[in-house]
């Protein structure tokens, strides 16, 4: 095609355009609309996903590191709340005019019901990481004042190293026990 009849086909003004290029036309963009919707939401879902598990596996992770129980908490919920604050903020519309001033929300239930999954899941990651802590550190202290509490009782009555002498002793007689037992055996 030339570029002349290019321009008579675009231009619209004298005639009437074609009914069905319009619809097929109109279809089109409604199809490209529609997946770019169904997209934005596959995207939005993946996202949403991927931060939950990102939240308990990174919880573990940097429990692992040996990371500070505070950090690892914000850390978490920072990453778990992350596609309900995103969704919130992307439907979260303000208007401001000389007139009036408006602020709507587009899909509200849908951040809210995001932010809540995000919630419940970077506490219950979390709180069994706060909670082994918290055992480690009451198991600590308990033994620590088992030690203390013996060391006070039998401050004279213990002999280090006597568990090493007895084990030495037991030892050099099995080995001079099987010592014998060869030799006898060797003889016959």
């Amino acid at each position: 095609m030339q570029p002349d009849h290019l321009d008579e086909l675009l231009d619209t003004k004298d005639s009437e355009p074609n009914q069905d290029t319009a619809r097929y036309l109109q279809y089109i963009e409604n199809k490209l609309y529609e997946e770019i919707e169904a997209r934005k939401r596959l995207d939005s879902g993946v996202l949403f996903l991927v931060c939950q598990l990102g939240s308990v596996s990174l919880s573990w992770f940097l429990f692992t590191l040996q990371v500070s129980i505070s950090l690892i908490v914000a850390t978490c919920i920072i990453c778990a709340l992350l596609p309900g604050l995103i969704d919130a903020g992307e439907s979260f519309n303000f208007e401001l005019s000389s007139e009036r001033w408006e602020v709507r929300h587009s899909k509200p239930l849908v951040a809210i019901s995001k932010l809540a999954i995000g919630g419940v899941i970077s506490w219950h990651s979390t709180r069994k990481i706060s909670s082994a802590v918290y055992q480690t550190h009451a198991a600590i202290k308990e033994t620590y004042s088992e030690i203390k509490a013996a060391e006070s009782l039998g401050s004279g009555v213990q002999i280090p190293g006597l568990e090493l002498l007895i084990a030495g002793v037991v030892g050099v007689g099995l080995i001079a026990f099987s010592n014998i037992r060869n030799k006898g055996n060797s003889d016959v």
